[in-house]
């Protein structure tokens, strides 16, 4: 579908950088805030971090199970249910009354940054006149990390300098997406036969394109190695083996390179 005045080009993918940078400042807006919730919540310092970690289940979930969905249905449709979920996870934290509000809405911040980001790289990739698909992973890469800052300056200055933090953070932030979504809206399709949502599924799949498969096993073989196979392979001969001398220096000129 197509509507009068549709953002194209830089334009277009400007507004899709903006989309990224947007959703990511969401997930580091709660950052300066933690400290005051923990105090008017009165939770300990256990339950903080699984607050900050349950965003992964939400973003997982995205990744795994609905990452193919922007190819079938379409760019715009699937980063709009992207804003509409990070909307709902901001309203949420905008009335959180307990430690269950804030576990519902990070795993809703999660889900939205996964579909909202891996889409509008996508996007950007089929927005931007060049050939060279890095460059949408670079203009990604940079927003990702800017909104990022942006989104913990924006409230650690609210949370010291103005009144109600814990809601006022949150009213900019929806403000925030309303005017990007508005962009989204406008930015044009790049998906040519947008299909039905019934067409997707959802089995999670985990895959590696033929083509760089085998130097995928390479970096994976030695890294799995350097970031702990060895060395525990190296600790087990020493420990329970016995290894002889030659096997001890073994060890240690291998883990010289580490």
């Amino acid at each position: 579908m197509t509507r009068d005045h549709e953002l194209g080009g830089r334009a277009a993918a400007a507004a899709v950088a903006a989309m990224i940078a947007a959703l990511f400042a969401g997930s580091t807006a709660l950052t300066p805030l933690y400290i005051i919730y923990k105090q008017v919540f009165g939770f300990s310092q256990i339950t903080l971090t699984l607050v900050y970690a349950v965003y992964v289940i939400g973003n997982l979930a995205a990744l795994l199970m609905l990452g193919r969905v922007s190819d079938v249905i379409g760019r715009r449709p699937m980063a709009l249910a992207g804003m509409a979920v990070a909307v709902v996870s901001a309203v949420v934290f905008l009335f959180a009354e307990n430690v269950a509000w804030l576990d519902v809405a990070r795993i809703l911040s999660g889900l939205g940054i996964g579909v909202g980001a891996g889409t509008g790289t996508a996007w950007l990739a089929e927005l931007l006149p060049t050939d060279d698909k890095s460059q949408a992973a670079t203009i990604a890469t940079s927003t990702n990390f800017l909104g990022l800052g942006l989104g913990a300056l924006g409230a650690g200055l609210l949370a010291e300098y103005a009144p109600w933090p814990l809601r006022l953070t949150f009213v900019a932030y929806l403000a925030m997406l309303a005017t990007v979504t508005l962009l989204v809206w406008r930015t044009r399709e790049t998906v040519s036969r947008p299909g039905r949502l019934a067409d997707v599924s959802m089995r999670p799949r985990l895959s590696v394109p033929d083509d760089i498969r085998a130097s995928f096993r390479c970096a994976g073989g030695d890294r799995l190695w350097r970031n702990g196979a060895g060395r525990l392979l190296c600790s087990t001969r020493t420990e329970h083996f016995g290894a002889t001398t030659a096997g001890n220096q073994s060890c240690r000129s291998r883990r010289s390179v580490l």
